[in-house]
C-alpha cells in the first residue's frame, strides 16, 4: 500500500501534462517517501493517446487509457486503481509553485487528525484565489475548495458509493458535490494559507468566469447553465 496516490485525469492535454509532471518531479515528498508515492495518469480517451517520456518519474507512474467519459469518470477510475492512504487529485494543467507543496499539505493532515482533507490557496493564470479557513456555512452556499486537495482515503471511503468519490452524472460542480457529500459524513477540511500551485488559462479550469460576469449577463447561456447546475446542487443537499 502506498502512502500517497497522485491521480491525474487528462484529455487532449499532453503539453500541459508534461509541464505538470516536470513540476511534480521536483516535489520533496519523493525524497521523503521514495517507495511510497504512486502517480496514476488516466487518459480520458484523448484523440491521440497520451505518451509520457520515460525520463519523467518513470518508476512512479502508472498510465491507463479509458473511453472518453469526462474528468469525474477518470478520477473515479484512478481512485479505484490507487492504494494510497492519502489521495491528491491533480489537474493536468497545473504547475506547483512550491517544491514542498505536497509535503506541507500532508504535514497539515498529520497534525490535524480530525480533518478529512487539506486545501490551499492557488492561482489561475495571473489571478490569485487567496481563500480562507474552512467554513461549513459558506461551503453550503458556494464552493471555494479546489479539486486540487489532499484527502484522506478513509474520508472518501465513507461516501455512499465506495471507490466512486465523484458523481459522474453531474456536468458541473463535481468538486463542490464532493465536499458537500463529505460534510454530510462529518468530514471537514483544514486550510493551508499559502499559494501552492497555478493552473494554466485555457485548461481544465477554463470555464471559470469572474463573479461580475454572472451579474451583468444573466441571459448568457453559460450563466443560465451555471444557475441551473447550482439549483440542482441546492435541491440535492437541501440548501
Amino acid at each position: 500500500m502506498s502512502r500517497l496516490s497522485v491521480i491525474i485525469p487528462v484529455y487532449n492535454n499532453a503539453k500541459n501534462l508534461l509541464k505538470c509532471l516536470q513540476s511534480l518531479q521536483q516535489q520533496t515528498i519523493f525524497g521523503l517517501w521514495p517507495q511510497q508515492v504512486e502517480i496514476i495518469v488516466v487518459d480520458d480517451g484523448s484523440i491521440s493517446p497520451i505518451v509520457i517520456p520515460d525520463f519523467i518519474l518513470d518508476d512512479k507512474i502508472k498510465t491507463y487509457h479509458i473511453a472518453h467519459a469526462g474528468a469525474a469518470k477518470a478520477r473515479n477510475f484512478g481512485f479505484a486503481k490507487s492504494t494510497g492512504q492519502y489521495i491528491f487529485f491533480c489537474d493536468s494543467d497545473v504547475v506547483f509553485l512550491k517544491n514542498n507543496a505536497l509535503e506541507k499539505m500532508l504535514a497539515m493532515l498529520e497534525t490535524h487528525t480530525d480533518k478529512g482533507y487539506c486545501y490551499a490557496a492557488f492561482k489561475y493564470g495571473l489571478k490569485t484565489f487567496p481563500l480562507f479557513p474552512f467554513d461549513a456555512e459558506k461551503l453550503k452556499h458556494n464552493n471555494y475548495i479546489s479539486t486540487m486537495t489532499l484527502v484522506r482515503r478513509s474520508a472518501l471511503e465513507k461516501l455512499v458509493f465506495p471507490n466512486l468519490p465523484f458523481d459522474e452524472a453531474l456536468k458541473r460542480f463535481q468538486d463542490w458535490d464532493l465536499w458537500l457529500a463529505l460534510l454530510e459524513k462529518g468530514e471537514t477540511g483544514v486550510f493551508l494559507d499559502e499559494v501552492l500551485w497555478q493552473a494554466q488559462v485555457g485548461g481544465s479550469m477554463s470555464k471559470w468566469l469572474p463573479k461580475i460576469f454572472y451579474k451583468l449577463f444573466k441571459n448568457n447561456l453559460k450563466v443560465q447553465e451555471y444557475q441551473k447546475a447550482k439549483a440542482t446542487m441546492e435541491k440535492k443537499y437541501g440548501l
